[in-house]
């Protein structure tokens, strides 16, 4: 209370979370003679030299010897207390409190209010016109409340008193401070989550070219064509997680054109008309778990009547070509993993062939049919480092392309201009270096130096200097931290460990990987290595990192022993699979911390959505000019459902 007796009157509420100078000069000052009560009997020049010889400079007329000193006085002649402390300050009504120490000298009616909150751990919320502002760009108030000369304690309490009320008031009162409230700009870490933020986004003009996104997960495909100037205007997934992330990193599209639903179960072609009649470009990777061979080796191993045909999973593609037939886009890109390629079993069907077959049907009831071509296409010849096979599956519809114009083509532009394999180290490069058990949903500052060429190409540090979702796991089984730390080096799996280190490790690998002859399921234990490309992220990461253990960067990056910690041998964290795959620093991932592993592991990889998204545009954009939308189908004014 004494440091905030001694802050400048017109200091904003706020701001007291950070009178570092002000709380020092009173720490110093108990440090130097003890109690309160030796401090009240002392001498006033003796206080007042004290203040001074601080070097608390002494601003304008506020004098902080004057202050302090009177508030000895105050507080003395408080009928609530005993002498010059608080420590029998009664219980009191919230109203009795704020008037006690509103008539404190140096405390006013909203530093009153800050302090019932912080120093009395009241749950009230104070008069704070910056956080009312904030609280509006959020939705909390309306913009009448926050207007209003009314306290908002009684307003919010039950809202928020559940919520660890002084901390996040300290969040909120640092973000108004150093954010200008609620004037976010693109620098600003907190933007996603303003509603104001979003309305304004929403509101902007936007003539670009329209966008669809069927089974879009976290937002993968539309995080890359949005960096292409694609307009999405509508998406749809079943995860209620992934959604949710879709919708905060996505704050131009109304929140009611992000749909939580089955796509089997609703009329989506219908919603997605009342959005926009005709869109340019439809792009979905229907769920492919049935068709990996991770989730097919699986299935087989533990039910011998398993049916990769009968999966219901297996036949989601077929939604996505109904929306197409219903709505004749003028381009469409379907991803999906390389089994859709593959002989199903020994059923002699291929689900590639079954797509193909169902665009012939489109061709002959619709007024267009589509140019296609499909390729098997190793992302890592795209710059992502990683080794991840995917088919693409490229769709233009034939009034938009141009009879000389071969589609086939478009793969070999793609990836055409990347040299070199990308590593773990470069794709990781600025972010926090954890131990295992550290980190959270928010980690504070990235390593300084100039970025590399993967980072920078793909604007992956994004506007925030915060790492999100930037956890590790704390690996409290003696086995792993014995594989990890002594067992195990770069490159090495868990068939290394059993046949070629040291037999006192052997067996601390308690599950099958073959013979030494016979290798197999060799990687359920696997060490990375910082100047490779890593394997494919995958979203069985939520389960365990045990095939994802990222070797300690100071030892085997760096080579520099003297900050060597075994405890950084780890699993990635979902930051670091993040950046693997491409999602730049400000896509935050919403709900438990295996989601975020299986949202990003589901995902599409930005940096391939951006590839295509440039290499479509200029086909799509001369149809587009010659053929604009009327007012009718233009974006809807932004509205306040979100």
């Amino acid at each position: 209370m004494a440091a905030v007796a001694v802050t400048e009157a017109t200091t904003p509420t706020c701001h007291l979370y950070f009178a570092k100078d002000e709380r020092e000069l009173i720490v110093d000052l108990r440090r130097e003679f003890g109690t309160w009560e030796r401090i009240a009997s002392l001498n006033e020049q003796t206080i007042r030299d004290f203040v001074a010889d601080h070097s608390l400079t002494t601003r304008n007329d506020h004098n902080e010897a004057d202050i302090l000193l009177a508030l000895l006085e105050d507080v003395a002649e408080l009928k609530y207390t005993d002498g010059v402390t608080l420590r029998d300050f009664s219980k009191l009504q919230y109203t009795l409190y704020h008037e006690a120490l509103e008539g404190l000298s140096g405390i006013g009616e909203a530093e009153a209010w800050w302090l019932l909150l912080t120093a009395f751990d009241k749950p009230v919320w104070p008069a704070d016109p910056l956080i009312d502002s904030l609280l509006c760009a959020f939705g909390l108030l309306t913009p009448t409340e926050a207007e209003s000369n009314c306290y908002r304690h009684k307003l919010l309490e039950s809202e928020i008193t559940d919520r660890l009320l002084p901390v996040l008031h300290r969040a909120l009162a640092g973000h108004a401070w150093t954010g200008a409230v609620d004037k976010c700009g693109d620098d600003c870490d907190l933007k996603q989550f303003l509603l104001s933020h979003r309305l304004r986004v929403q509101q902007k003009d936007n003539t670009g070219l329209t966008a669809i996104d069927l089974f879009a997960g976290a937002g993968g495909l539309s995080c890359g064509l949005a960096h292409s100037d694609f307009d999405i205007q509508w998406a749809i997934d079943c995860n209620e997680h992934a959604t949710a992330t879709y919708r905060l990193n996505h704050p131009e599209i109304p929140h009611q054109n992000v749909v939580c639903e089955d796509i089997r179960e609703i009329d989506a072609a219908d919603q997605i008309r009342e959005t926009v009649e005709e869109p340019d470009l439809v792009v979905g990777g229907p769920p492919c778990q049935s068709l990996s061979v991770a989730g097919y080796r699986s299935r087989l191993a533990s039910d011998d009547e398993y049916s990769v045909l009968e999966d219901d999973r297996t036949s989601l593609y077929e939604e996505y070509l109904q929306i197409i037939q219903d709505l004749q886009p003028r381009a469409l890109v379907m991803e999906n993993v390389e089994g859709i390629m593959t002989e199903v079993g020994d059923t002699d069907v291929r689900v590639i062939e079954r797509v193909l077959e169902r665009f012939d049907d489109i061709a002959a009831t619709s007024e267009f049919g589509y140019k296609l071509q499909y390729q098997l296409v190793d992302l890592s010849t795209l710059g992502l480092p990683q080794s991840r096979n995917r088919v693409i599956l490229i769709g233009i519809r034939e009034d938009v392309i141009g009879d000389d114009t071969h589609i086939g083509s478009l793969f070999e532009e793609l990836g055409k201009n990347e040299m070199e394999d990308r590593t773990i180290r470069q794709a990781l490069a600025g972010l926090p270096k954890l131990l295992r058990g550290e980190g959270g949903r928010a980690v504070a500052g990235k390593q300084p130096g100039r970025p590399g060429e993967y980072v920078r190409e793909n604007d992956l540090l994004g506007d925030t200097h915060i790492a999100f979702n930037h956890r590790a796991r704390e690996h409290p089984m003696e086995k792993d931290q014995l594989l990890f730390d002594q067992a195990m080096d770069p490159g090495d799996t868990g068939w290394d460990v059993k046949y070629k280190k040291e037999q006192a490790y052997a067996d601390l690998i308690e599950y099958d990987v073959g013979t030494e002859d016979n290798p197999r399921f060799k990687d359920k234990y696997r060490m990375l290595e910082w100047d490779e490309p890593a394997p494919t992220v995958v979203a069985h990461l939520a389960k365990d990192a045990n095939s994802f253990v990222l070797p300690d960067y100071y030892k085997y990056a760096l080579n520099d022993e003297t900050r060597a910690d075994k405890r950084r041998n780890r699993g990635i964290t979902p930051r670091e699979a993040a950046r693997l795959q491409s999602f730049p620093d400000d896509w935050i991932f919403l709900g438990p911390f295996t989601s975020w592993f299986r949202q990003i592991g589901n995902a599409v990889p930005p940096m391939v959505g951006r590839q295509l998204g440039d290499l479509l545009s200029p086909i799509l954009e001369t149809d587009h000019r010659s053929s604009m939308q009327s007012a009718d189908n233009l974006p809807k004014p932004a509205i306040s459902d979100d």
